[in-house]
């Protein structure tokens, strides 16, 4: 569909009623509904950043070197999580995860606005990096949680492979 004076306007209107995925291409002036044929990495996009590392002992799990993730290792009996803001303009999450040290017995990730529940997981040392499909249509932003994490155990999220469609 091609924008036209107010068009772009209704078309969202309607389609974050019905949870499509809704955005809009600047160079050919076109509305894009549903999910996206390429991916977008996460590092374009917001995301919180407390835990956010470009440095190589962070980056690299199991000898590659992802270059950019959101990384947390600490030395006690903890949870974790960080956000990430898709902005209603996706319909699906690939997350990679890696475990680091020890496995991550559960993962959650929920609506952050809607407090819902979207997908659990959970995440092996011996699994490598693991990819989480979610559906996140209609979704503004998301929340990652991981539960009691061990004493010198983490994650490893690769914001250059981890991506939205």
């Amino acid at each position: 569909m091609t924008y036209e004076g107010n068009t772009y306007l209704p078309v969202r209107a309607v389609a974050g009623a019905l949870n499509v995925a809704v955005d809009y291409d600047k160079e050919t002036s076109t509305v894009l509904l549903g999910e996206k044929t390429e991916g977008v990495v996460i590092k374009t996009q917001k995301f919180s950043d407390a835990d956010y590392s470009k440095d190589k002992k962070h980056t690299t799990y199991a000898n590659k070197d992802y270059q950019e993730v959101l990384y947390d290792v600490r030395d006690a009996l903890r949870s974790g999580s960080f956000m990430l803001f898709p902005d209603k303009k996706y319909q699906k999450l690939y997350l990679q995860i890696g475990a680091v040290g020890a496995d991550i017995p559960k993962i959650k990730i929920e609506d952050g606005q809607a407090k819902a529940l979207l997908k659990e997981e959970s995440v092996a040392v011996k699994d490598g990096m693991k990819t989480i499909e979610v559906d996140i249509s209609g979704v503004k932003e998301l929340f990652i949680y991981f539960e009691k994490l061990q004493s010198d155990a983490g994650y490893v999220v690769p914001l250059t492979t981890s991506y939205y469609k």
